[in-house]
């Protein structure tokens, strides 16, 4: 009997077990390496690519009454302008929220993030400044409003094909034990 094996005869009588049993461990060491290597390559190009990240939206006074629309994580800058003493309410800050310890330029209220699907109501009321000198003015408070709806962030092919590739080396790991 042979000591060694080729693909060609790996499967005929020509080679011993203990041969063709080295064979076969020698394929599926090379297999699980390339699928190894495929599992990085995609996780690399899935990072190098981040056509999943949206830019951040500025909203204005120009958007009230507007609904914008988001997804899960992207954030928006709330900047209605330093004429006014804006006090900002929303109605479900597990969909949306401000972001706290950020700085912001002048004239803004904040960065505010999405956090999970659903639909958000984003109130402010603003107190004109001039009530604060002596003696004060007589101006109306301005409302603004706007609905907030939060998509689900989009699926990357990458990360399914990555879970396949998984599935296939448990699969074969699981089968050599």
């Amino acid at each position: 009997m042979k000591k060694s094996c080729t693909a060609k005869d790996a499967k005929s009588a020509k080679c011993s077990g203990y041969a063709r049993q080295e064979f076969m461990r020698m394929i599926e060491k090379c297999f699980i390496k390339i699928i190894f290597g495929l599992v990085i390559l995609v996780s690399i190009s899935a990072g190098a690519t981040p056509t999943n990240i949206p830019e951040s939206k500025i909203v204005t006074l120009a958007d009230n009454g507007q609904t914008i629309t988001l997804q899960v994580n992207e954030t928006f800058l709330l900047e209605l302008g330093e004429g006014y003493d804006w006090n900002i309410t929303i109605d479900d800050q597990s969909i949306v929220s401000r972001v706290p310890n950020i700085l912001v330029v002048r004239g803004a209220q904040g960065i505010y993030r999405a956090h999970k699907e659903g639909s958000s109501t984003l109130t402010a009321i603003g107190d004109p400044v001039c009530r604060e000198t002596s003696p004060p003015c007589a101006a109306p408070s301005r409302e603004f409003r706007i609905n907030v709806v939060v998509a689900g962030a989009p699926k990357t092919p990458a990360f399914e094909v990555q879970y396949a590739i998984l599935a296939i080396m448990a699969a074969l790991i699981a089968k050599r034990k």
